[in-house]
């Protein structure tokens, strides 16, 4: 795998991923995300084995890109010339954001594989920026119609 920066699409794996979700209707794109998604949460220890780290960080980059707090990440989809609109779920879809965040949470957490092989320090904590924004995009979302209390003085 070719790795050229820190950032959720600075890969060979990630780009292929959009590669292949751009050529697929939104059904398919869902199925395809929704197996990463299973894959990562129900077989972690095959994480960069059978699934790339670089491949749930991507997937989870896509479906945090379709909700309402993820402009910045469409705006790195169309920095590499995709077309957003043909990879992201239209609409928010909390089911998928939460498997997203599950997923995400165990590929690129405190602890995660897609941490562990940067060797510049500057560049891992680029790259734990990336992977916390995408967890922050998608918490959000799920967490959107919670009430706000307010603040007593």
């Amino acid at each position: 795998m070719g790795t050229w920066g820190p950032g959720a699409f600075d890969n060979d794996d990630a780009l292929d991923l959009l590669d292949g979700l751009s050529e697929q209707d939104t059904a398919a794109r869902r199925q395809v995300l929704e197996r990463i998604f299973r894959e990562a949460r129900g077989h972690p220890e095959n994480l960069n084995f059978a699934l790339g780290a670089a491949e749930v960080v991507a997937a989870a980059a896509v479906v945090a890109a379709g909700l309402p707090a993820g402009g910045a990440v469409a705006r790195e989809i169309t920095r590499h010339d995709y077309d957003v609109t043909a990879l992201v779920i239209p609409g928010s879809d909390p089911e998928l954001a939460d498997a997203a965040l599950a997923a995400l949470l165990i590929a690129a957490g405190y602890d995660g594989v897609w941490h562990r092989d940067w060797t510049d320090p500057r560049t891992a904590a680029q790259a734990r920026r990336t992977t916390d924004e995408l967890a922050s995009v998608c918490y959000h979302d799920q967490h959107r119609h919670d009430q706000e209390l307010p603040l007593e003085p």
